[in-house]
């Protein structure tokens, strides 16, 4: 015990020598500075800047020792042009006014930038402040565009394609695709040059984590001064079924004359007229027939293909000689009016009269085999009623009504029993205006 105070006690005694050290004064250990003191004479501190801005800060520098030089750092760098230097031989330069401007770089944009100023006086004393900067995007005309008339939702075995256009009054750096709520990019495009305005082709294949969910999409475009523009697009996912056999479709495209007169023509296109010679229901047959007289006034001649006759047609075994079309033979045609207010079709299509119940009927698509069916079509405006007959029309069951324009209507339906053939009759069902589909197709479901 006696020797652990003896030691206590020299310890002690050696931190009080070093205390009381001449070293204070010559410099053992440093002697405190006065401070350089830096006064922003900015009448607002500059805080938010936008690309090609320019931020000026002004100081006042005080020590009383005199200031020798002053420069402004940015990223461990002292920035070019900054540096300013007082001489202070004469007599000491203990205030003085130093000021630097910067101007801030398109690519800084959602940046926080530190200035560090530095100050070194005549005696060698060094001292520094620093003021933080934050960078945002600046006002220009941008905007994306989503084209109009999307649809709402989409089979999973499908592929959505379209083309988002941007606009900007600068130019662009990037596009991105963000899917639902995620922070990495579906998609993307950076290699512009000087684009200012781009057709940017989006592509979506469903996974099958979509499926029977809402996707939502966001295209966000970003400039080189850092503004951003964007748009949103969200679609439903619907199981698609697993499909079996193509048992019949027809979209009525054909090469004959689908009237009699020539601006009705299938071959001329982009009709734009009305007339009541379009509406001939006696071309439904004539589509209908494969073969006609070679010579129509030899009753005897040989029959040749008629041109254009169920071009639109096809059916699993690729035998469409049992497959037989007839209408109400008053209102119901085979046409092509050409006009914006129909939709989800091109070329030809079945037109109904209005409010007159006229009906179309296909008999003798071979089911082979198949008992559980997908019916579909493309429906333009007003009422459709679809029924069907598994013993060649003595009697009929109700599928289901559509209204309005739809670009696929489905009816799913399973047969109590088997059939070696079904018939698909389609009637106007008491619409205010003609209705038009097109696209039909029955398959089998499995």
């Amino acid at each position: 015990m006696k020797k652990l105070h003896l030691l206590l006690f020299a310890l002690l005694a050696s931190l009080s020598f070093v205390a009381c050290s001449p070293d204070d004064v010559e410099g053992g250990i440093e002697t405190p500075h006065e401070r350089i003191i830096f006064t922003l004479l900015n009448a607002k501190e500059p805080a938010v800047a936008a690309p090609d801005e320019e931020v000026t800060y002004r100081f006042k520098l005080s020590y009383s020792e005199g200031i020798a030089s002053a420069s402004t750092s940015l990223n461990g760098e002292v920035l070019a042009g900054s540096e300013e230097s007082w001489d202070n031989s004469a007599e000491p330069q203990t205030e003085v006014e130093y000021s630097f401007t910067y101007t801030v770089k398109g690519a800084q944009f959602g940046e926080t930038l530190d200035f560090v100023f530095t100050a070194v006086a005549a005696n060698g004393y060094t001292q520094s402040v620093d003021y933080a900067l934050w960078i945002t995007a600046n006002a220009v005309e941008f905007t994306v565009t989503i084209p109009e008339g999307l649809p709402t939702n989409m089979y999973s075995d499908g592929t959505l394609d379209f083309n988002v256009n941007v606009e900007c009054g600068n130019i662009l750096k990037s596009i991105e695709v963000f899917k639902n709520d995620g922070e990495t990019a579906y998609a993307s495009k950076s290699d512009f040059t000087d684009e200012k305005t781009y057709s940017y082709p989006f592509t979506y294949t469903p996974a099958e984590e979509d499926v029977a969910t809402d996707v939502t999409f966001r295209f966000v475009a970003t400039d080189v001064k850092g503004n951003t523009a964007e748009a949103s697009y969200t679609i439903s996912i619907i199981k698609a079924d697993a499909v079996g056999k193509m048992l019949w479709s027809e979209i009525f495209d054909t090469t004959m004359s689908i009237s009699n007169t020539s601006e009705h023509n299938t071959t001329a296109g982009g009709i734009t007229g009305n007339s009541a010679t379009e509406f001939k229901p006696g071309k439904i047959t004539e589509y209908n027939t494969l073969y006609v007289l070679s010579d129509p006034e030899n009753p005897e001649s040989e029959l040749k293909p008629n041109e254009g006759a169920m071009a639109g047609c096809e059916v699993y075994d690729d035998d469409i000689t049992s497959i037989k079309y007839t209408s109400d033979g008053t209102d119901v045609c085979i046409s092509k009016y050409d006009t914006t207010s129909i939709k989800y079709m091109d070329g030809a299509y079945l037109w109904f009269r209005k409010a007159k119940g006229g009906w179309f009927r296909v008999d003798g698509i071979r089911l082979h085999g198949a008992t559980s069916l997908k019916l579909t079509y493309s429906q333009s405006a007003q009422k459709m009623k679809v029924d069907y007959s598994l013993d060649g029309g003595t009697t009929w069951v109700e599928l289901g009504a559509t209204e309005g324009s739809i670009e696929v209507a489905e009816h799913k339906f399973t047969l109590s029993e088997s059939a070696e053939t079904i018939s698909l009759r389609f009637t106007e069902n008491g619409g205010t205006g003609h209705v038009r589909i097109d696209n039909l197709k029955l398959v089998e479901v499995l």
